[in-house]
């Protein structure tokens, strides 16, 4: 980082309201670090340029009085988010900030929204839900009377504007995108023609289907259900926010209560692999009496948006977290249990198979005493480990 340098373009000025939202809901999922970064970069930006100078990387750690890894992760945070986007050019870094969503755009995603209740729980959310909305005032028995342009003005010639200059524009964040790559070709080919426009699936809607499909195991012809319901050639421009609804709305209604038989023990020729099965799949065989798996699944897709590994170590990770708690446990234990596994280096799906599935050890006792007790299967190791690390408050 000693000879590392970045600059920061922004977006836009930060009003009350949009301050408001990054204390109240943006703040909860990225913490302190990321939320201070944040104002901090947007305080470099010249208010003329809406650019700021060219500093050195380091007088990020000093004037935060923050260290190397935690300024990394801070980094990482907004960008998981949408609030900003990283470019490099040699030693040089580029920060481009990004304006964060409306309340209304924030509380209509599928990620951003759920994630938020996971973290802070439902009635805190309410409360901020509350904070954030207002009564809808009634229209009725008034007629909109409102002149339109041409009522009020005579056009004669108007000249076009053309500039070289780069005009500034309040664009809000697009929200969470994953990279994940998924190819439309098969999907398109049962979508009624009206969905068939390329335009209308950006790289951001295929990153969504593809998560979707994922979690709640959907087939093509699921997804195109989904999406023959959520779009709205009068209303496109949500049609992210209804992909989202309309999924979780179609999952709980088709699958919600389908036990799935699974088993993950067979042969090491012809063993079955963990990036095969779907996380309802798991849940129906580890915690079949789970009371809300739809939140859970939520959860899950956050989880999978957030870190880019191997399918089938997240799948390991929901399997040890369900063998110990009876519900999915928050988004921050799940990626506890990841950084455990990775730190002893399981990162791929053969690692991460031979890891849970361990058989364990049976120890045997010289003095055996035979009482009536019923006598408990010993578990693997891990056990107690991941036990620990998911009951701590750390």
């Amino acid at each position: 980082m000693k000879n590392e340098s970045f600059w920061v373009i922004g977006s836009g000025t930060l009003s009350l309201d949009d301050s408001s939202t990054l204390a109240l809901l943006y703040q909860p999922l990225i913490g302190t670090d990321s939320h201070g970064l944040y104002l901090f970069l947007s305080a470099l930006v010249n208010a003329d340029t809406y650019q700021s100078e060219l500093f050195p990387k380091g007088f990020l750690m000093d004037a935060l009085n923050i260290k190397e890894k935690n300024l990394n992760e801070a980094f990482g945070k907004l960008e998981a988010v949408g609030l900003l986007s990283t470019y490099q050019k040699d030693m040089i870094y580029m920060y481009r900030l990004t304006m964060p969503l409306t309340p209304k755009q924030f509380f209509l995603d599928g990620i951003l929204g759920s994630f938020l209740k996971s973290e802070i729980g439902e009635s805190n959310f309410n409360l901020l839900f509350k904070r954030f909305s207002i009564p809808e005032v009634s229209r009725e028995g008034y007629e909109n009377i409102t002149k339109s342009f041409d009522q009020v003005y005579q056009v004669k010639t108007l000249d076009s504007v053309s500039t070289s200059m780069h005009i500034v524009s309040r664009k809000p964040g697009a929200g969470v995108v994953i990279n994940q790559d998924f190819k439309l070709d098969q999907l398109f080919e049962i979508l009624p023609v009206r969905l068939q426009k390329k335009r209308i699936f950006t790289k951001k809607i295929q990153t969504q289907i593809a998560s979707i499909m994922y979690v709640y195991g959907f087939t093509l012809e699921d997804m195109k259900q989904v999406l023959v319901e959520a779009y709205d050639e009068d209303h496109s421009a949500l049609f992210y926010e209804r992909i989202n609804l309309v999924s979780s709305r179609y999952h709980e209604k088709h699958n919600g209560n389908e036990s799935i038989e699974i088993d993950l023990k067979g042969q090491s020729e012809d063993r079955p692999k963990l990036s095969d099965f779907s996380p309802q799949d798991l849940i129906s065989h580890y915690a079949p009496k789970m009371t809300n798996s739809a939140f859970a699944l939520q959860t899950i897709r956050q989880f999978v948006e957030r870190n880019a590994v191997d399918v089938g170590v997240i799948n390991a990770v929901i399997i040890i977290c369900l063998r110990i708690k009876t519900d999915l446990p928050n988004l921050n234990y799940l990626e506890k249990v990841l950084h455990s596994l990775v730190e002893k280096g399981i990162t791929t799906e053969a690692d991460a198979y031979e890891y849970i599935m361990k058989e364990p050890e049976y120890k045997k006792d010289k003095n055996p005493q035979y009482t009536k007790e019923k006598r408990v299967a010993p578990v693997p190791e891990w056990m107690d480990e991941f036990k620990a690390l998911l009951e701590s408050g750390d």
